[in-house]
């Protein structure tokens, strides 16, 4: 298992255009080596320097991209990926995925995760 096979079992979740609420107030994502690795390979790729947190904001957030928010998007760790699409990581602004993960699958990513890159 790579991490996009991991990825690939958190449904889709598509953010209502301008909203950067979970950017803006959970500071900088958890990520696994893996992930890390993916951050820098990305951002070395695009000629980009690694971001700074400003108090709860993370790093990658830029709201003049013209697709708007992540800078890393294809890269995004987990964490990024599972909020708004498990029961534990509701989105505060009320954006569902059309199917929910439910509470048994969510424990099974994060099994998955733990055991294949930490």
């Amino acid at each position: 298992m790579d991490v996009e096979d991991l990825y690939a079992l958190i449904p889709e979740f598509i953010c209502s255009e301008g909203c950067y609420e979970c950017c803006k107030n959970f500071g900088v994502p958890s990520r696994t080596k893996v992930e890390d690795a993916r951050i820098k390979k990305f951002l070395k790729d695009n000629s980009m320097q690694p971001g700074e947190a400003s108090g709860q904001t993370c790093p990658y957030l830029d709201e003049t991209l013209p697709e708007g928010g992540c800078s890393i998007y294809p890269v995004r760790p987990l964490i990024c990926r599972l909020y708004g699409t498990s029961p534990s990581y509701l989105c505060r602004m009320g954006v569902r995925p059309v199917r929910l993960l439910e509470e048994d699958e969510e424990e099974e990513i994060f099994y998955l995760y733990r055991k294949n890159f930490f």
